[in-house]
């Protein structure tokens, strides 16, 4: 079990105000690469030049990242033009800041609920799409792909629609496990064969099966090793985000990764 060589490779997740009022030292002492979160409050608190300043200091310490757009009241698809407007005008500002970290992607959720959609889901798809475009269009000067997670989607029919009208090399798919488990209603057997030809991403946490419990991987039911074995076979090796929502949950779920890639070493050089 190497620990350390899977903190070159992996990323976890952190909110940008707690990185910077909480968790830098300890990431820099640590070394451990950050999933930096935004919301619309951190893009309104915080000067581009402390996004700047930090930037400076991960790249000097030779650390990567990732960046989590904003998606809190947001919806690619929405049918109030207005939210779809505002929507865009948060992700391009998360794409600006993710260029100043040359971050390796950039992860957005649809904003697509079902219960909310039910009998709109043409028109929601529709506006969706052109989201994207415009959004892939704003991502291409600066070359970081754009990953939509799956969250409360019900089955992988959304984002299938959107991949099958956009083709996008910038366009890929982030699964998250957990969310998978909570909230759909299909497999993670079929997620894969629907989406796994865009997956580019995947986000690690477990959960007892009812709520979104952000827990250390093997904490709760996830069989994670159909997820990391459907990986090895195809040797698979996404951008592996952790995501465990507890500081002290950190090391449980480094370890519980560990002994995953002893038995699936889809990390380069991890045996």
């Amino acid at each position: 079990m190497d620990i350390e060589r899977i903190k070159q490779q992996v990323f976890v997740c952190c909110p940008f105000d707690l990185l910077v009022n909480k968790y830098l030292p300890c990431l820099l002492q640590e070394r451990i690469n950050p999933e930096i979160g935004l919301n619309g409050e951190i893009l309104d608190q915080f000067q581009r030049s402390t996004f700047k300043k930090v930037a400076k200091i991960l790249k000097k310490e030779g650390l990567i990242c990732t960046v989590h757009a904003p998606y809190s009241d947001l919806s690619l698809g929405a049918i109030d033009p207005k939210v779809r407007r505002v929507t865009l005008e948060r992700i391009k500002k998360a794409l600006d800041l993710a260029s100043l970290f040359e971050a390796r992607s950039i992860v957005c959720h649809t904003g697509f609920d079902y219960k909310h959609y039910f009998n709109s889901v043409d028109n929601w798809l529709k506006n969706a799409a052109e989201s994207m475009i415009t959004l892939l269009e704003y991502a291409s000067q600066f070359n970081i792909p754009i990953m939509l997670e799956n969250v409360y989607e019900l089955d992988a029919e959304i984002h299938k629609d959107i991949f099958r009208k956009i083709k996008s090399p910038l366009l890929g798919f982030c699964l998250d496990f957990g969310h998978q488990h909570v909230f759909s209603k299909i497999s993670l057997d079929k997620w894969l064969k629907d989406l796994g030809d865009r997956l580019g991403q995947i986000h690690l946490h477990d959960n007892m099966g009812v709520h979104d419990d952000h827990l250390a991987i093997g904490e709760g039911i996830l069989d994670f090793d159909s997820l990391f074995s459907w990986l090895y076979a195809r040797s698979k090796t996404p951008v592996m985000t952790l995501e465990p929502h507890e500081e002290s949950a950190l090391m449980p779920t480094l370890e519980g990764l560990a002994r995953l890639l002893n038995n699936y070493p889809i990390i380069s050089g991890y045996s």
